[in-house]
């Protein structure tokens, strides 16, 4: 007995491997995380290096360019960029993906390590850090009470920051609106210089002070007695009472000179939610982490610490990316089950007959839920691309059924006994299903297997239709032909009877029997004008490609998650206080729209400077507002363009998009001049394309500076040296640490500066206090010339290249489009040639993924041919279905057209996956008539009996595809991503289907003739 045999008579057989395969694969699904997109590590780098009051042009020259040159001789970099600015150097190295960011940061170590001792002195040791590309925070919270915001602080510091920050997936929490306790000693300049003495006089006094010393011990008898001097206070105003020396022998407390508070830290950092001033935090998981699990860990801990807290703390939720991704995840499972449901709506309405229509619809779900084991073993997760690559599949898995349940309904009714039907039925197609089948595979595989980014997006996308494709198989070959000898009878169905559905369905009969008699009339008629559906063809083709100048491109389309974010970047120097007023009142603006449930502003901190700000808005539901995102920030830009010095840029944020702007633009040079002429000529261009908002260079002027230069001669003379003179500046304006104070276990830094009337005056500065080593205070200008300038701008690099970087958002139109303008603009610049002008950030892996998607496609042609050429045994014929190959581009430029969808990396994925469709319905006809040649029937009667025999498998199996892709070209969480990819096999599959029935036969015939057997057929016809 065959194998066949075997699962068609062993009903039990059939039964307990289709239940292994539903267990197996229910598991699987169950032990599936949730998340939006696949997990992308990127092994990035970073290395920071502190050099303390260097300028940018120091720190490129000391630090950047000699860590540059040590890490650049680094295998597999595939991005070498750096930051000089003031005080600090940072290297960013981003390897290759299949580079290990652990066994990277290793490497990047051991190069560090070797030229430490080449760093000036004075800078700190370089770190190094793995960096998460990815690290946006997924859930942020806003923390408010009624009570002083630095008590709020406080709790978020020692109790809600520490519980958040051991919820599993955690990376790390992030306040923002930090108010530090520290105690302020706040000096009166006028007095201390009326008293002879200086800063560090006062500085001294503090750390000679207020300490505690381990004065060793007694011994007494058997026992020791510890002796430790206590010397630190228990009360910051005890530190007012500490006693200055002066001249004469006398003292003062240190209350005549200075103020000592209980205080907090200057603000260099504030957040507002709603308008109110609270205590930010942001959660960034780890890059391993499930967003969907960290979310619900973060929110149960809040629930818990709300119970916990005092009954005034407020921990609201400002945002979250989890909600997003549940629901981008249940509308495609909702899709899926709807494109099951639709599918065997239609193959009922073909069939007429529920028992067929039972079989086929049993098989989808069996095959879909199968896939999930083999997900969960290959470590795949439920995410976008994943769940799409099933619902997509949904035409396919029931093609293989309907081919096989076809041909064995059709034995049937020609009076086969059903058992006998299900066997030969099977077998008949068998070659036409396994060549669908591996098509399918050979398509997909090459998908799952791409480069780079595009490479690691797609992986789980082409291997879980290639998992639910063999499945699909193995059901169409089993259980299928197990259950149609079982059910199928000649005779049954509702096209037999009296009733109103069995008139409607001899109806539908009669109407199909007339469509497939009208098809095969028209086909004997093409195939005596086979050049006729070529040439009609080839210019139908031809207009489709006109269409695509019409159609634009992007890398990936912009999900709307409900999120969107101002950056705000003011002119270096502006206060906190001014840079708070600007994001108040882009908050304001943003606040004022119904569509907008919430705006948090952050200002500050560690990531920007005072300078700049972030105002996040949170709008509601979709469902809630008349606006998407894009037409939201459309909305919002032109009422932001009023604010004045102020450069802001609106995008929309979520986990799928970090924020990074539209288009991004980087201009090197090895000459700085050439560099800024290049970068101001670029940014004109830029600025005159037409849609193009918030058009921003990196090429800023440096923050205002007091420029204290030190007469070397008048320095000598007086026993000075510059670092004196440094210490006293640093002292007064940023503050020296002088000890801690210690209370509950807690310390906090006592920290020594003028007064804020004692810096707030830059005229002030010269009058100065130094003290000089013979004892005499001297004014600062005595040693000193001091004048106002502006600092070094920010320098940045690129690949040991100095560069310039220009940004830009799209208000209309797509990033396509606006590359033609500027590059055109570019060209007509005449650049020198040492000026390199390139695109990054989304426009590069544009480039890199159409690429990609380019190397597939080929390699999908190339390993189709093959798999035709082995089940057709010819080497010729193979060229015949893959004539139907540029079809699926008439039907990609219709939908795109008609659709207002662009060309992007999902549209070109369908395009692709196109080819393993198109070529099915050749394959089909192709193999009929192979069979009916076989047993004797010449080569145009053949195809006029075995293209209209497999008009209606073929109409069913395209439609079911169709059918299947409706629902995810409708609306719902994450239909950007599904929409174009639906919108374009739907396209696909409906032109092509249509030109396949004419084009594939004639070309058949003329390519027939380049075969032994046509060569022979074709002499005995003359014979």
């Amino acid at each position: 007995m065959s194998m066949l045999s075997a699962f068609v008579r062993r009903p039990v057989l059939t039964t307990m491997l289709m239940v292994t395969m539903l267990y197996l694969g229910w598991n699987g699904y169950r032990a599936l995380n949730l998340e939006l997109m696949p997990r992308i590590d990127y092994p990035v780098i970073v290395v920071t290096t502190v050099y303390p009051g260097a300028a940018p042009g120091e720190i490129e020259s000391q630090v950047t360019k000699r860590i540059e040159d040590q890490v650049s001789t680094l295998a597999n970099i595939e991005e070498l960029t750096s930051t000089s600015r003031e005080s600090v150097s940072q290297v960013i190295i981003q390897f290759a993906l299949q580079v290990s960011q652990d066994q990277a940061a290793i490497d990047v170590k051991d190069k560090i390590d070797r030229i430490r001792s080449e760093l000036p002195e004075d800078a700190d040791d370089p770190v190094i850090a793995k960096y998460d590309i990815g690290g946006e925070p997924v859930i942020n919270l806003a923390v408010s009470a009624d009570r002083p915001l630095d008590e709020v602080y406080r709790t978020v510091d020692q109790v809600i920051s520490e519980r958040l920050s051991r919820v599993d997936g955690v990376a790390e929490v992030v306040v923002t609106g930090a108010r530090e306790r520290e105690v302020r000693v706040d000096v009166d300049a006028e007095r201390l210089r009326a008293y002879g003495l200086t800063l560090l006089d006062v500085v001294r006094l503090m750390s000679a002070a207020n300490l505690n010393v381990p004065a060793g011990h007694i011994t007494r008898g058997a026992g020791e007695i510890n002796v430790r001097l206590r010397g630190e206070v228990r009360d910051p105003a005890e530190l007012a009472q500490f006693r200055l020396p002066i001249a004469g022998g006398q003292s003062i407390p240190l209350s005549e000179v200075a103020v000592v508070r209980d205080a907090t830290a200057e603000l260099r950092e504030m957040a507002e939610w709603k308008g109110q001033p609270v205590i930010g935090i942001g959660v960034q998981k780890r890059s391993d982490g499930n967003t969907v699990k960290v979310v619900a860990g973060v929110q149960e801990a809040v629930e818990k610490l709300r119970s916990e807290l005092p009954s005034d703390y407020r921990l609201e939720q400002v945002s979250e990316n989890a909600g997003f991704v549940r629901d981008s995840v249940k509308d495609v499972l909702t899709n899926l089950a709807l494109g099951i449901l639709l599918a065997g709506v239609l193959l009922f309405v073909f069939l007429h007959d529920w028992r067929q229509t039972f079989i086929a619809a049993v098989a989808m779900p069996i095959s879909v839920v199968a896939t999930f084991m083999l997900m969960q073993s290959s470590g795949f997760t439920l995410n976008v691309m994943s769940l799409m690559a099933l619902g997509i599949s949904v035409g396919t898995l029931v093609t293989n059924s309907i081919v096989v349940l076809e041909n064995i309904g059709r034995l049937v009714q020609e009076g086969v006994e059903p058992f006998e039907a299900a066997e030969r039925g099977t077998k008949e197609v068998a070659i036409a299903v396994l060549a669908s089948t591996l098509t399918n595979v050979v398509v997909f595989t090459p998908i799952a297997f791409m480069s780079g980014v595009i490479g690691r997006i797609f992986l789980q996308f082409g291997l879980t239709v290639v998992y639910a494709t063999m499945f699909s198989l193995v059901v169409s070959f089993t259980l299928v032909p197990m259950l149609a000898a079982r059910m199928i009878r000649p005779g049954q169905g509702v096209g037999h009877g009296e009733g109103l559905g069995a008139r409607l369905a001899r109806g539908w009969n009669r109407a199909y029997d007339g469509l497939a008699a009208a098809y095969g009339r028209s086909l004997a008629w093409s195939l005596d004008r086979k050049w006729v559906p070529l040439v009609v063809t080839s210019v139908v083709l031809v207009g489709s490609l006109l269409l695509f100048r019409f159609v634009g491109g992007e890398f990936i389309p912009t999900t709307d998650q409900g999120q969107c974010q101002v950056l705000i970047e003011l002119p270096e120097g502006t206060s906190l206080a001014r840079s708070g007023e600007v994001a108040d009142r882009v908050a304001r603006i943003a606040g004022a729209h119904p569509e907008v449930e919430g705006v948090m502003v952050k200002v500050g901190g560690e990531a920007r400077g005072i300078e700049d700000a972030a105002v996040l808005v949170r709008l509601k539901p979709v469902k809630e507002r008349s606006l998407g995102v894009n037409a939201f920030m459309n909305v919002l830009r032109p009422e932001l363009a009023g604010i004045p010095d102020a450069r802001l840029s609106v995008s929309a944020v979520g986990e799928a998009r970090a924020g990074q702007a539209d288009l991004e633009i980087e201009i090197l040079a090895d000459d700085p001049t050439q560099l800024l002429a290049a970068a101001g000529s670029v940014y004109e261009v830029v600025r005159s394309v037409p849609g193009l908002v918030e058009v921003q260079t990196s090429d800023q002027p440096g923050k205002p500076e007091l420029n204290v230069t030190p007469r070397r001669l008048e320095l000598a003379q007086q026993g000075l040296t510059a670092a004196t003179v440094g210490g006293i500046l640093r002292a007064a304006y940023e503050g020296a640490e002088a000890g801690v104070f210690r209370q509950d276990g807690q310390e906090y830094d006592i920290v020594v500066s003028y007064d804020q009337a004692g810096r707030a005056d830059p005229a002030h500065l010269g009058d100065m206090p130094v003290a000089t080593p013979s004892g005499v205070t001297i004014p600062l200008a005595d040693v000193a010339d001091l004048q106002q300038g502006l600092g070094e701008a920010t320098i940045l690099h690129a690949d040991k290249q100095r560069k310039v970087d220009i940004t830009a958002s799209i208000a209309d139109g797509t990033l396509s489009d606006k590359r033609a303008l500027i590059d055109e603009g570019v060209a007509r610049l005449g650049l020198p040639a040492g000026v390199i002008v390139r695109y990054a950030g989304t426009a590069k892996m544009q480039d890199e993924s159409f690429a990609s998607i380019l190397s597939a496609l080929v390699m999908a042609i190339v390993l189709i041919y093959i798999v035709m050429a082995a089940m057709l045994e010819s080497f010729v014929h193979p060229l015949t279905v893959m004539v139907t190959l540029p079809l699926g581009l008439v039907g990609m430029a219709l939908a795109l057209f008609f659709s207002g969808a662009t060309i992007n990396i999902m549209s070109l994925m369908a395009l692709v996956m196109m080819i393993g469709i198109v070529v099915n319905n050749a394959i089909l006809m192709l193999d009929h008539t192979a069979q009916l040649r076989a047993a004797g029937q010449g080569l145009v009667p053949a195809l006029l009996s075995a293209c209209p025999t497999k008009l209606r498998p073929i109409i069913m199996a395209n439609l079911a595809i169709v059918i299947g892709m409706v629902p995810q070209a409708l609306g719902g969480a994450g239909a950007e991503f599904r929409t174009p990819m639906a919108v374009v096999q739907i396209g696909g599959v409906l032109v092509s289907t249509v030109f396949t029935l004419y084009v594939v036969p004639a070309v058949y015939v003329i390519f027939d003739r380049l075969t032994l057997a046509g060569r022979r057929e074709a002499r005995e016809a003359k014979a």
